[in-house]
C-alpha cells in the first residue's frame, strides 16, 4: 500500500491535534484566567490558518500548494514563538503564563509549528496520490471537524475582540509592572559583577 493513500487520515489527525491545542489555549484563557498576549494571539491565528488549509485539503483534495502554504504559515508561527521564548530566556526569569507538562505554551507552540513543517515536508517527499486512490474520510466527519473548527475560530475571534477591541492587543510585558530594582536583582542573580567580589 502506498503511503500517499494515508495522507487524508494524517490530515484528520493533524486537525485534531491543532483543535486540541487551540481548545486548550481557550481553556487556559477562560477557566484559568490567563489572557493571551499579542504574540500568543499571532501564534493562535497561525494555527487557525494551518487548520483551514488542512480542512481545504480534506474537502477538495490534496495539493502541493497547500502544503507549501502550511510550511510558510508554520515558519511565521515558529518565528513568533522563538521571539517569545527569547524574551524570557534570562536565568531566573519564570517566563510568561502557565506551564503545561513543564513547558510554557509558547514553547509548545514552537513544537507544533516544527512538527507542521516536518509533516508537510514528509508529505511532499512521499508525494500526493490520486484522489480516487486515497483513503476515504466520511463527509459527515469532515463536516463535524469543520463545525468544531468554525466554533473555535468564532470563540477565539469574539474573545480577542473583547480583550483588545479594535486596537492592537497588549504585549506580554504590558500585563505586569517590572521595576528597575527587579531587573537589577535578576541581573545580579544571573550574572554577578566580578568587581563587587
Amino acid at each position: 500500500m502506498k503511503l500517499s493513500r494515508l495522507v487524508p487520515l494524517g490530515n484528520v489527525l493533524w486537525v485534531l491535534v491543532l483543535l486540541g491545542v487551540l481548545l486548550g489555549s481557550l481553556y487556559i484563557q477562560f477557566f484559568i484566567g490567563e489572557e493571551p498576549c499579542r504574540l500568543c494571539t499571532w501564534q493562535r491565528m497561525t494555527m487557525f490558518f494551518i487548520m483551514a488549509v488542512l480542512l481545504i485539503n480534506l474537502r477538495f483534495g490534496q495539493s502541493t500548494l497547500n502544503y507549501g502554504l502550511i510550511i510558510l504559515f508554520a515558519l511565521f508561527g515558529s518565528t513568533v514563538s522563538i521571539r517569545q521564548i527569547l524574551s524570557y530566556i534570562m536565568p531566573g526569569n519564570p517566563g510568561f503564563g502557565p506551564t503545561v507538562f513543564g513547558m510554557h505554551t509558547y514553547t509548545w507552540a514552537l513544537l507544533v509549528f516544527a512538527c507542521s513543517i516536518l509533516a508537510s515536508a514528509i508529505i511532499l517527499i512521499i508525494g500526493i496520490g490520486e484522489r480516487e486512490n486515497e483513503i476515504k474520510i466520511k463527509p459527515i466527519f469532515i463536516k463535524g471537524l469543520f463545525g468544531i473548527a468554525m466554533a473555535t475560530t468564532l470563540t477565539f475571534s469574539v474573545a480577542t475582540l473583547n480583550q483588545c477591541g479594535l486596537d492592537v492587543c497588549p504585549a506580554a510585558t504590558e500585563y505586569f509592572e517590572v521595576s528597575p530594582d527587579a531587573i537589577k536583582s535578576l541581573e545580579d542573580e544571573c550574572c554577578p559583577d566580578p568587581k563587587k567580589k
